[in-house]
């Protein structure tokens, strides 16, 4: 399988849970299989204030519980921990966003990532039209000389038709839709899969 370019993989409310259960031991995991880029990095960020040492504790123990390879040697863990970090951001703020582009222009320029980045919204999903729209105006959604800016938004997009219609256009105002990926992992639970089936 061929492995992606070099990124930034930014997680916005990483201090959450789902960051903890799902996403990082994910991630890990993907590292494991060699399938991640070269060159990458994990940037968490949230509004609880929480040190890079203590947010690579805290996902260790997600690695630990959670991973397929839960039992490895915590050396070949603590290499894929030396690639996140953590930034404290007001998901609100559009100067906050200003603080994250200068973080992500010293990482890129450290990592050669290519200013491609990824960002997955692990965030409460009033957010999910606010995020993006101060990534666009911190010039943190353009893809140019190459690079590319991804942005990943799990369920609900949106509570009725309305409002999802509402939720797109302000998301395509910043991105297009080949940037955009939304995910629902409720398709893959039982019942959904037994509703599609029939």
């Amino acid at each position: 399988m061929k492995k992606p370019n070099n990124h930034i993989l930014v997680i916005f409310g990483a201090s959450g849970d789902l960051t903890h259960r799902k996403l990082i031991p994910a991630v890990y995991d993907l590292f494991r299989q060699n399938l991640l880029p070269e060159k990458f990095a994990v940037l968490g960020a949230g509004r609880t204030e929480i040190s890079d040492q203590k947010f690579r504790d805290k996902m260790k123990d997600g690695i630990k519980k959670y991973s397929n390879f839960k039992e490895d040697d915590a050396n070949v863990i603590g290499d894929f921990l030396g690639h996140l970090s953590y930034i404290v951001i007001d998901t609100e703020n559009k100067e906050h966003f200003k603080k994250l582009k200068n973080h992500l222009e010293n990482l890129d320029s450290t990592l050669e990532t290519g200013n491609n980045a990824i960002y997955y919204l692990s965030t409460p999903p009033a957010l999910y039209g606010v995020i993006p729209t101060l990534l666009g105006e911190v010039g943190l959604n353009t893809s140019a000389n190459g690079s590319w800016k991804k942005l990943i938004i799990e369920k609900p997009f949106g509570y009725d038709l309305d409002s999802a219609q509402a939720l797109q256009k302000r998301i395509s105002h910043y991105l297009t839709e080949e940037q955009i990926y939304r995910i629902d992992h409720y398709l893959g639970k039982e019942t959904a899969q037994n509703i599609l089936y029939f």
